[in-house]
């Protein structure tokens, strides 16, 4: 299991778990990437990570990219 943060962009991997503030987390749900869901690294840039889940691609900044577990 490693951080999104550490992963290589054009992969696709499965969340293991999430934690950080509820209000992010919600957003994060609301746009299908949850515990269980795949999601694809579209880019790694240096402050965080763009990822496919669903239809929606989301910007993840670094500090929430390592609490992310997959």
């Amino acid at each position: 299991m490693m951080a999104l943060s550490e992963t290589k962009a054009g992969e696709s991997y499965t969340v293991k778990w999430m934690f950080g503030l509820p209000g992010v987390l919600n957003f994060l749900r609301d746009r299908h990437m949850k515990e269980g869901s795949t999601v694809k690294v579209i880019q790694k840039l240096s402050g965080g990570v763009i990822v496919r889940a669903g239809n929606f691609r989301i910007a993840i900044d670094a500090d929430t990219a390592k609490r992310i577990k997959v």
